[in-house]
Parts: C-alpha cells; structure tokens; sequence
C-alpha cells in the first residue's frame, strides 16, 4: 500500500482501530494488506508520537466495517481522525524492504555543509569589486583632472597656473583652471563609464 498521502500522529483512537483490525485479521495478514512489515506495525502501536498513513488508518475501519463493528471511532474514518495531528509524508519506507533513510539524510548534510563552506569561502564579491574599482578610477579621473586644470589647463586658457585652489582672504576659492580641469576629468569620467558598461561588460 502506498504511503504517498497524508500521515497522521497516533492517538487512543487510532491505535484502537488499529488493533482491532490486527486481532480481527491477524497480524500477517494485516501487514500483507497494508504493505508494511510487522515490525513497523508494533512499533507504531507501542511508541508514542509516531506517525502512521492514513491509508493504513483507512483499511482498518474497512476491516472494522466489514466486521459490523458498532464503535463509530472503530469504523468510521472520520470519527477515528479526529483529533489527530496530520502531516504531509516523510522520506521513509513503509514496504517489506524497509531501511533507514540515512543515505538521503547524509546528503543533505553534505549539501548543507558544502553551500556553508561555499559561503565561508567567498569572503568577497567580484560584482562589488567590480564597481568599487570603477568607483576608484572614476573619483582619480576627477581629482587628477581637477589639480591638472590648475597646474596645465589654466595657463592655455589664459587664467593663470595654481594648484587648485586661490587664497584671496577671507575666502579660499577653487581656481579658474581647476574648474575647467574638473570639467575635462567629467568628460573623460563620462567616456570611461560608457567604455566600462557598454563596451568591456
């Protein structure tokens, strides 16, 4: 019997279904009927907390149906879930060769260790390197083009050579020249980005 659908945690209810219809058809012939071995069916019944398909719930009230059984929580599969904690399927095998599911929970764990390992890593970002290093060479275009301007471009445009900036007292101002640099850094600052992002990316 397939235990792809839901499952549900053990109650008073259920292991009273349960044992009815094992005493009513035996315990071989329950565990042939259900496709599980007698091993599972014990421990389901004995320990607390354990989950069990519902479809195994469902063929012992058919088998409890089929015997006339006057309980409703015996018979009916609704009455016998009541109050039942469902769940969706775990990875496990309810069928006659039946073993742990340790392979699949170890590979998971390598996964998780390998992802952990991956991150731990990866101490930097290569797309972030990426765009502080644009930032850099963008920022050193400015500064360069901004105290050039004072030192070269100035005296071509006839304003004078200083180093950037004029003390006329009470005020310190940028000078003539620094500001053309300025302009001249922005521009190749402009062609640099649409080199960087168009062209290389």
């Amino acid at each position: 019997m397939s235990s792809s659908g839901l499952e549900a945690q053990t109650t008073p209810r259920i292991k009273d279904a349960l044992n009815v219809a094992i005493q009513r058809t035996g315990e071989e012939e329950f565990a042939s009927l259900s496709g599980i071995e007698t091993s599972v069916l014990d421990r389901i019944l004995q320990n607390e907390g354990e989950y069990v398909p519902i479809a195994i719930v469902t063929l012992a009230c058919q088998v409890n149906r089929s015997h006339n059984d006057p309980e409703p929580s015996r018979s009916s599969i609704s009455e016998c879930l009541k109050g039942a904690i469902l769940r969706l399927p775990q990875q496990r095998n309810y069928g006659k060769t039946a073993e742990p599911d340790e392979p699949s929970t170890s590979k998971r764990q390598r996964a998780r260790s390998f992802k952990v390992q991956n991150r731990a890593g990866r101490i930097y970002d290569p797309a972030a390197l990426r765009i502080v290093g644009f930032s850099v060479n963008l920022f050193t275009f400015l500064v360069v083009g901004y105290f050039l301007g004072g030192i070269v471009l100035g005296p071509l445009f006839g304003v004078g050579s200083c180093l950037g900036v004029v003390a006329t007292p009470p005020w310190i101002t940028p000078c003539a020249g620094s500001g053309i640099g300025l302009v001249f850094g922005s521009v190749i600052g402009l062609a640099y980005t649409y080199y960087y992002f168009v062209k290389r990316l």
